[in-house]
């Protein structure tokens, strides 16, 4: 009596998406990326950046000067000791430490939600039809260039000897700080404008918009069209209009 071998059938690989093709060829890779189902590592990676910016710009903190001047306009450090003056360092300090650190542990994450509900509002908005278990892998991709500026921020940070906790230019992210680099620095309100283009965000933006497509199902055309003019009136409306 012959017995009959049945074979499972071989489960479909998984398309593997690299970060230099998401980063460089968008319009191809994020479609696979948007069938992958990966988060978890480009989640891990863009939020190792962010703490450890968060933390370079903790270890780099010196209030000192920041503190004699708020000392001196508000008329205490005339009647104030050297030893009353280190404390007031110190608890600035702290503050600036826990800040730095709580924003690299918070963004990330915050930063994931907020492309899961662009992409939501953008699919509805643009008549597609969105599968959601391409929403999260999308958004984790888009995460990739933001970290990279994260970690270029990081780099920066630690070779400053002090930073104080109003902080100091780090990479140049946006066409204002680009230009001045360049020894050709925008004035008055172009200055103001220049800062709502980040390059980096920007960057990220035109990764969402071609994941958008192969998630919703859209022309690339109006996907991307759809999500740079959403970018653009967001960046506006953020950081010219309501003084970002």
């Amino acid at each position: 009596m012959s017995t009959a071998v049945i074979e499972a059938p071989e489960r479909e690989r998984e398309p593997r998406v690299s970060p230099p093709a998401l980063l460089f060829a968008p319009d191809r890779a994020m479609a696979a990326q948007a069938r992958s189902g990966r988060v978890v590592w480009f989640f891990l990676f863009a939020w190792t950046c962010s703490i450890l910016l968060g933390a370079a710009l903790a270890y780099r903190v010196d209030a000192r000067s920041a503190t004699l001047k708020k000392l001196e306009q508000s008329g205490q450090l005339a009647t104030m000791s050297e030893r009353q003056i280190a404390d007031e360092t110190r608890g600035g300090e702290r503050l600036a430490q826990v800040t730095s650190i709580a924003k690299g542990v918070v963004g990330v994450p915050l930063q994931l939600g907020l492309g899961c509900l662009s992409l939501l509002a953008l699919s509805w908005f643009l008549q597609g039809r969105l599968k959601g278990s391409a929403v999260a892998p999308v958004a984790s991709a888009a995460l990739l260039p933001g970290a990279l500026a994260d970690l270029i921020d990081a780099l920066s940070a630690y070779r400053h000897a002090v930073i104080p906790p109003d902080g100091v230019p780090l990479g140049p992210r946006t066409l204002t700080a680009i230009a001045g680099v360049l020894g050709r620095p925008l004035a008055g309100p172009w200055a103001k404008l220049g800062e709502a283009f980040d390059l980096y965000s920007l960057w990220s933006a035109i990764l969402l918009s071609f994941g958008l497509a192969a998630a919703a199902s859209l022309p690339k055309k109006r996907a991307v069209v759809g999500t740079l003019v959403a970018w653009l009136c967001f960046r506006l409306l953020t950081r010219v209009a309501a003084g970002g």
